[in-house]
Order: structure tokens, then C-alpha cells, then sequence
């Protein structure tokens, strides 16, 4: 007999929350959507109850194993789901429904390959095949699932939270591995294999709790003396100091990533067009789309004495050496921070005898590839760089956002621009003055009420 209830869970009493008795139990007054509503006081004092806002129900399915699926926030609706879904179970018990019997009798490793074959006739790139299929996998062999009636979603949600309790996922990576397996289980579903989706009702965490690494965006001081360091420099990660420093400049004024400037060659550029451009094919660009960026006039200069001196490369030949002998692409970032090393230690030089300045720039965050604050200026900041530049210049949100090729403006104005606190103060310095307060006889004076 299936039965109805609504999850419990329990969480910490706010500070400043009212505790109240009622019938001679304690109860903890929350505003909630808007109401105010009583809560049960937990075991403890410091802890209260809440009940989930919708109702689930628990059946036994046709092999007699329990399953649980979440209902509705309406109780009688809930009711007629649980029907049906014992309705259902009996039918496939009795042989009416055989459907998904050979489906369910399969094991779930042996349902990756058609799941596969599902993402590729989707056109997904081969990485996102391979990321998604892999992501199933573990989840199957951490999880010990073997066929469909053994997926549990308690299972899989103690599973990742021991990934991430033990350091091996941040809640990104966390979410990943929850939406691989949920596509997964849809595509079953809708493939003909199963009947529902047991995990359905998991949901993913808000990244913003857990952001492993921090990027800044670099000064225009910090950038000019990155650069200079890395024309002067030796070749790190088989780069020239010269193609580093082209490098950098393209990735600040362009937004590039790094897969998508290792994609480029000389055709990629149209340096006499009004106004020059620069094109990442969809085959690099991170949202599959030809994405052409317009080139700032001194950087398409810049660039066209820099392929000036590459006369012996081929016009389809990529004009950064980028690509490891071993497929994968060279670590950028330790360009950067070697760079950035080289360019600090010029910068602290460069006080000479003066003892004051050479210890405040000694201990100045500028030119740090790490700062104080755990901000880092890796290769991808280069492209907060890019960000906050064109938000400082005063372009529209809308264009910001288009420029820096995000699907959501969120994340154009809240993780990529970076805006300092002198900067900060200037834009207030900027506002009307407030009117003045008036005076009679020396004395402030009120304004009489109507």
C-alpha cells in the first residue's frame, strides 16, 4: 500500500528568531514565502523541524522493491499519483505491462553505449561525450549501481557528498556529475527502458558557495610591465617571449580563451577590413558558434608586424605553438605566473635606492600572481581583464555581455567586472552634491509640516 508524507529536515535556529510554546512545545516563529509560520524545536534546543512544501510518495514497484518520487504540493493530487503509480506497478506485475522488462533486466554499464550513441547523433563534441559518459560511470561503480531497480537517490546523494567532504569535488564539478547521471536516466526514460526518473527531484548546489579559485583583473600599469617582461623573457613552455606577448595582448583586448587562441592562424585575421577582426571557428568557440571580434586599431598593428615576422608558417598553420606534443594544450597560466614573477621583481628593482618605496612595493599585492585576498592573475584572467575594461570604458551591459560572449549578463557584471574601490569612489565623486541645508540666523531650521 503506497502511503503519502513530506520530508523532514532540520536546520539551525536564526539568532534572532522568536521561540514560542504552544500546548507545551516549543516552536520557532520563520517568516516563510512571505507568512510568518511555527516550527517545531528540535531534540537539542539549537535545531528546528521544517517539512518539504510537497508531498512525496513511497510504493512498491513491480519487482517489490520501495521507490520513492516526489508528488505534488497538493495532498489529494499526490493521492491520485500514488494510484496510478501502484495501478502501474500491479499491471507489470501481472505481465499486462511487460515494457520496460528487458530494459530494467539490462545492466546500467551496458546502457552507457546506447547512451553515447544518443549524445553523438546530438552532434556534442567528442570532450563533452567523453566528460558526460565518463561522469555516468564513476557515479555507477561509486555508487554500486547495478541494474535500474538498485538506483537509489539517497544513494547518490550520500555518494556526492563524500566526493566533496573528501576534497575530490567542488560543487561544480558536484552538479556536473548530478546532471551526467540525470541525463542519463531521462534518456532511459524516454528511450522506452524504464518508466520514471528516480533522481529527478536531486537538485544541484548554487556554485556561488564554493568558488575554488578567484581570478583579478590586471591595471593597465600591471599589464604594460607583464608584457615587457615576456618580449625580454627566455621561452617558457616552448613559447618565445615574443609570441607570449601576443598572446597576453590578444586575450585582454579579445576575451579569448585559450583553446580558441591556440585554434587561430593567419586566416583567422582580417587586419585591412573596417574595422579589423579576428574569428574563432565553432569547431574551438566554447559555445559552438563562429565568433568574430572586432580588433582595437593598435592591437591590429600590433599583430600585423607580429605575423610579419611568421613568413615561414602556412597561412592554415596555427600561429600559437600551443598544442603539446601529446594533444593536449601548454599550461598558460604557468606562463603567466613566471612572467608576472620576472615583471615584480623589475618593478621592486626599479626604486633603486629609494629603501621607503622599494619596501612598500615589496609588500604591494602588484604584479602578485596570488594576492593577499587569494585572487589569482592566472591566463584566464585575461579575460577578466577584458570584462572590466569595457565596463570601465562605459559600454552598455548589453554590449559588455555580447562582447564577452555570455548567455546570462549575470555573469558578464558579477564575476567578470571587477571594479576597485578607488574606482568605486571616483564614480561617487561623480553624483550631484546633496541639496544644502538651510540656515536662518545662523541656525538650522526645520521645515514647517503642512
Amino acid at each position: 500500500m503506497a502511503h503519502l508524507f513530506k520530508v523532514k529536515t532540520t536546520k539551525p535556529i536564526p539568532p534572532d528568531a522568536a521561540i514560542v510554546t504552544k500546548d507545551g512545545k516549543k516552536y520557532v516563529r520563520l517568516k516563510r514565502g512571505g507568512r510568518s509560520a511555527l516550527h517545531p524545536v528540535a531534540k537539542g534546543g539549537k535545531r528546528y523541524t521544517q517539512e518539504s512544501r510537497k508531498w512525496y510518495v513511497q510504493y512498491k514497484d513491480s519487482e517489490g522493491a520501495w521507490q520513492r518520487t516526489p508528488g505534488y504540493t497538493d495532498k489529494e493530487a499526490t493521492a491520485q499519483l500514488a494510484a496510478e503509480l501502484e495501478r502501474s506497478s500491479e499491471r507489470q506485475e501481472s505481465g499486462l505491462a511487460d515494457a520496460f522488462k528487458k530494459g530494467k533486466s539490462q545492466t546500467l554499464k551496458s546502457h552507457v553505449d546506447g547512451f553515447r550513441k544518443y549524445l553523438e547523433a546530438k552532434s556534442n563534441t567528442t570532450k563533452h561525450i567523453n566528460l558526460t559518459c565518463g561522469r555516468v560511470e564513476k557515479v555507477i561503480e561509486g555508487c554500486k549501481f547495478v541494474r535500474w531497480r538498485d538506483i537509489k537517490p539517497a544513494k547518490l546523494r550520500d555518494w556526492l557528498a563524500d566526493q566533496r567532504s573528501s576534497g575530490t569535488m567542488g560543487i561544480k564539478t558536484r552538479n556536473h556529475y548530478l546532471s551526467a547521471f540525470k541525463e542519463f536516466c531521462n534518456w532511459l526514460v524516454r528511450d522506452g527502458h524504464t518508466p520514471s526518473n528516480p533522481v529527478a527531484y536531486l537538485q544541484a548546489i548554487n556554485p556561488k558557495t564554493d568558488v575554488r579559485r578567484q581570478r583579478r583583473a590586471l591595471s593597465a600599469d600591471e599589464f604594460t610591465a607583464l608584457v615587457a617582461a615576456a618580449e625580454s623573457g627566455p621561452p617558457i613552455q616552448e613559447m618565445a617571449g615574443a609570441d607570449r606577448a601576443m598572446l597576453y595582448i590578444l586575450a585582454a583586448w579579445t576575451g579569448y580563451r585559450r583553446k580558441e587562441l591556440a585554434s587561430l592562424t593567419k586566416k583567422s585575421f582580417k587586419l585591412n577590413s573596417k574595422p579589423p577582426t579576428v574569428t574563432v571557428t565553432a569547431a574551438y568557440s566554447k559555445r559552438r558558434r563562429q565568433d568574430v571580434v572586432p580588433l582595437h586599431p593598435e592591437v591590429a598593428t600590433r599583430v600585423k608586424s607580429w605575423l610579419a615576422t611568421k613568413k615561414e608558417s602556412s597561412a592554415s598553420e596555427p600561429v600559437f605553438n600551443l598544442v603539446a606534443p601529446g594533444g593536449g594544450l601548454r599550461r598558460t597560466s604557468k606562463m603567466m605566473k613566471l612572467d608576472l614573477e620576472r615583471a615584480r621583481q623589475a618593478w621592486i628593482e626599479g626604486a633603486k635606492k629609494n629603501k621607503k618605496e622599494r619596501k612598500r612595493r615589496e609588500e604591494s599585492d602588484t604584479l602578485k600572481y596570488e594576492d593577499e585576498q587569494g585572487m589569482y592573475a592566472d591566463f584566464h584572467a585575461n579575460r577578466h581583464t577584458f570584462i572590466s575594461n569595457l565596463a570601465k570604458s562605459g559600454v552598455s551591459p548589453k554590449v559588455a555581455q555580447t562582447m564577452a560572449r555570455h548567455s546570462d549578463i549575470n555573469l558578464t557584471m558579477n564575476v567578470y567586472s571587477h571594479v576597485k574601490m578607488e574606482e568605486q569612489a571616483a564614480a561617487i565623486q561623480v553624483l550631484p552634491s546633496p541639496p544644502k541645508q538651510a540656515t536662518q540666523n545662523g541656525r538650522k531650521t526645520r521645515k514647517k509640516r503642512a
